[in-house]
């Protein structure tokens, strides 16, 4: 076992509600040591001669991603190959051996290891997981070098710290990862749930269903909203809360909440009884934390890492995503039975409480990386 004096650089994207909460889970887990924070995405601005040629790659590499929406210019100048490579070279400034115990890098988007520094990843996603989503198109894959640079990210880690068993096995699947360097710790809430106490939602009879997701598409938005046309034929007390997402929904008994604030989510959680997510790609999914920490049962699709959070029968259903017919099925089953409701919402706090917390993944962190170091 190491000796943990020494600072931790932690590396992310740019300052953001899951970079606060991993700071947070780091200090809990190691009290002795120091957090340094760097953003790539300031590196990068900072190194003002890559912009003209990076942003020709930006052009050549991501313009399809960025005619389809799926993200902008600004978050596509650190997904390419000249940036990657750029960016592993400028990160030699900033974390230094002598100085940082270890580097704690959150996703795989870019390398940034360095020499003599033990280097530990934490992600939700491969690139090449996307080949298990049914609605994916293999045109969408990036490029050969892309792939390569992102096995340099597995190959270069001491560890490879996963929120869920599918991507830990799509590492060994699609990328050749030995398992013994790979270890699924999962994830808490960013959302503070320690005083979002019994639910009030008139003991699971009052019917609302919530629905939480920025991307209603991607999310499956729009067959929730075909499926719960179904459920009103059945339920016409039913109700649908739609948070984040502003889509316009043409729907009664419906209420579409837009962008909602961290802290007043809860509230809305508070007031559910059923939480539907049918989402169609799901590297993770905070949003279901939050709803089994509330003690929810879920309609959910049989995607990504959502079979580690909902058990079919045991705190949900799941469901093959894009079809409206047996999410509405769904549903009406819990609707039909509060004592189900309360049952399955019983059953994914506990499962919530013993897994998923940034407590519980930060001492599972903390042990791994002490065997290491």
């Amino acid at each position: 076992m190491g000796d943990t004096n020494g600072r931790i650089a932690l590396v992310s994207t740019y300052a953001h509600l899951s970079r606060a909460s991993m700071e947070r889970m780091l200090k809990g887990a190691f009290p002795e040591s120091e957090v340094d924070n760097f953003s790539v995405n300031d590196v990068v601005k900072r190194n003002r001669a890559w912009i003209p040629w990076n942003l020709w790659y930006v052009a050549k590499e991501c313009g399809g991603e960025i005619l389809r929406g799926e993200f902008g210019p600004r978050y596509a100048l650190f997904r390419t190959t000249y940036a990657f490579k750029r960016l592993r070279e400028a990160m030699q400034q900033y974390i230094r051996p002598g100085r940082h115990l270890f580097s704690f890098q959150m996703q795989s988007l870019y390398n940034t290891s360095v020499p003599g520094v033990p280097y530990f990843v934490y992600t939700d996603h491969t690139h090449l997981s996307n080949l298990n989503y049914p609605d994916f198109d293999r045109k969408e894959l990036r490029s050969q070098e892309w792939i390569d640079l992102e096995r340099s990210i597995y190959d270069s880690a001491t560890v490879v710290f996963t929120r869920s068993t599918d991507v830990a096995a799509d590492l060994v699947r699609y990328y050749n990862i030995s398992p013994d360097k790979i270890e699924c710790v999962y994830a808490g809430s960013n959302v503070d749930v320690k005083n979002a106490g019994e639910p009030n939602n008139n003991g699971y009879s009052n019917k609302r269903i919530i629905f939480v997701g920025v991307d209603w598409l991607r999310k499956g938005g729009a067959e929730l909203q075909e499926a719960f046309r179904t459920v009103l034929k059945s339920h016409p007390d039913a109700h649908l809360t739609i948070a984040g997402s502003n889509t316009p929904v043409d729907l009664p008994n419906c209420t579409v909440l837009g962008p909602v604030n961290a802290s007043d989510l809860s509230r809305y959680y508070t007031e559910a009884s059923v939480f539907c997510l049918p989402t169609k790609r799901e590297p993770f999914g905070i949003a279901f934390v939050e709803a089994m920490t509330h003690r929810l049962p879920i309609v959910a699709t049989r995607v990504g890492a959502v079979p580690d959070m909902v058990e079919e029968g045991v705190n949900g259903f799941l469901v093959e995503p894009g079809k409206a017919e047996p999410l509405a099925q769904a549903l009406c089953k819990l609707l039909d039975s509060p004592q189900l409701c309360r049952e399955f919402g019983r059953r994914s706090y506990e499962k919530a409480v013993e897994r998923y917390t940034w407590e519980g993944t930060g001492q599972r962190i903390r042990k791994r990386i002490l065997k290491e170091i």
